[in-house]
């Protein structure tokens, strides 16, 4: 299991917020999901991209 920051907040974005490569879907359950560590409307996603998520309003990551 692997969770990698591959971005932080830019020009335009909430200061937390973040994207993430996961080795596996599996990954997702280590994602940090509190206000603080990271910004709804954050991104993670599989290295071959089969699988993107999303950090919703309620901090819930979801496939999209």
């Amino acid at each position: 299991m692997s969770v990698q920051v591959v971005k932080t907040a830019g020009e335009g974005q909430p200061i937390y917020y973040k994207e993430f490569m996961i080795s596996s879907v599996d990954d997702v359950s280590s994602l940090p999901t509190s206000a603080g560590e990271v910004s709804p409307g954050s991104q993670a996603y599989t290295q071959d991209l089969e699988h993107t998520y999303l950090l919703g309003n309620d901090y819930v990551w979801r496939e999209v």
